[in-house]
């Protein structure tokens, strides 16, 4: 229930409304030159208010980055990784844009014209909407704003991520280039661990007679530092690993405790991704100096040769999803359906082979 009532102002009368809002309080709106215009604002608030869609008007005053701040406090379920980039990512380029202008004040167009003229790769422009999208969508929640400004945006199409692949030949010219470090590429390259899984493996880790590793910890380098986690998806995994390469690991580990690293720094710390000048690019150089067709790959890049080799062998996908850690082999076959597509071939041929012994038979047997 809501009171319209006339005050003088300099200017003449003007009529104000006085209504309790759903948290309880007392509110005033004024300002109206007649009474009508009270009225009818009167009427579209009783409405807004008995539908549940009543917003508090003062809230809007908030901004983004008092929100954006709270929301950044609140993503404590990031890997440390995930979360460093997130927090780049806020102080870099939604902050600086963003921080100061009110909730309220935040339109569709705006947003647009920030996308769109933002000189950055499709990958950040994206990062950036999403997460200025998930502060508003905070806000819409709480009642701040009806709506979210962010959606329904214009955005730039991602580049599909180009994979490098290597042959066995390739893989093991580049092993034999990183000299004592030769058991990580290969480890990397035939296996398909992760970086930070490799760097997380302890002794105890290692089934020698099985050659079985189990993945239980995830070292990821954050700045100059690593940090121990899960693995990406939380859940452990054993995987397979070739004998040869199995026998490489052996006298890493030999007269190491249980629980020691199998690869460490020179301060028995877990190993830090390979930077650029560092054994791993150094080593690459040099295979890209002798053939001038030798892919550019990563330390993470391996994890695609190794899938590349585990299909090409005949790998069944659910098997490929399992050593990879995938969460399904839907997944799997997503990210490496190229690399099935020589089954097709082979598919069609067997086909052939088959049509043809039955057609063999049934003639026989005519």
């Amino acid at each position: 229930m809501s009171s319209i009532k006339s005050y003088k102002t300099a200017k003449g009368k003007a009529w104000r409304v006085q209504y309790r809002s759903p948290d309880g309080k007392n509110r005033t709106k004024q300002g109206f030159r007649t009474k009508n215009e009270a009225q009818a604002w009167a009427d579209k608030n009783a409405t807004t208010i008995r539908e549940g869609d009543w917003i508090d008007p003062n809230a809007g005053k908030v901004t983004v980055g008092e929100l954006g701040a709270r929301w950044l406090e609140m993503q404590t379920h990031l890997k440390p990784s995930t979360l460093r980039t997130t927090e780049q990512t806020w102080r870099i380029h939604v902050q600086p844009r963003w921080g100061d202008t009110p909730i309220r004040a935040v339109r569709a167009s705006e947003v647009q014209h920030w996308l769109s003229n933002t000189d950055r790769s499709a990958s950040i422009v994206r990062k950036n909407h999403a997460m200025l999208s998930q502060i508003l969508d905070m806000a819409v929640r709480d009642g701040i704003v009806k709506s979210n400004p962010a959606k329904g945006v214009t955005l730039p199409r991602k580049a599909k991520a180009r994979k490098v692949y290597l042959s066995w030949e390739q893989l093991s010219a580049f092993a034999n280039e990183c000299g004592d470090n030769a058991p990580i590429v290969w480890l990397l390259g035939t296996v398909g661990l992760r970086w930070g899984e490799l760097a997380g493996l302890q002794v105890q880790d290692v089934d020698v007679l099985r050659r079985r590793i189990a993945v239980h910890r995830n070292a990821v380098t954050v700045g100059s530092k690593v940090k121990i986690g899960t693995p990406k998806t939380h859940e452990s995994r054993v995987v397979a690993v070739p004998k040869f390469v199995m026998d490489m690991l052996v006298p890493l580990m030999d007269g190491k405790a249980q629980d020691a690293w199998v690869w460490c720094r020179a301060d028995g710390s877990p190993l830090r991704v390979p930077s650029s000048n560092t054994w791993f690019y150094c080593a690459l150089k040099r295979c890209m100096e002798k053939d001038p067709d030798f892919p550019r790959v990563t330390p993470h890049g391996l994890r695609h040769v190794a899938a590349g080799l585990m299909i090409s062998s005949g790998a069944h996908p659910k098997i490929v999803q399992r050593q990879l850690g995938h969460a399904s082999a839907a997944m799997t076959l997503d990210v490496y359906s190229a690399l099935w597509e020589d089954d097709l071939d082979a598919m069609a041929g067997r086909l052939d082979e088959s049509f043809s012994d039955a057609l063999g038979l049934s003639w026989k047997g005519a």
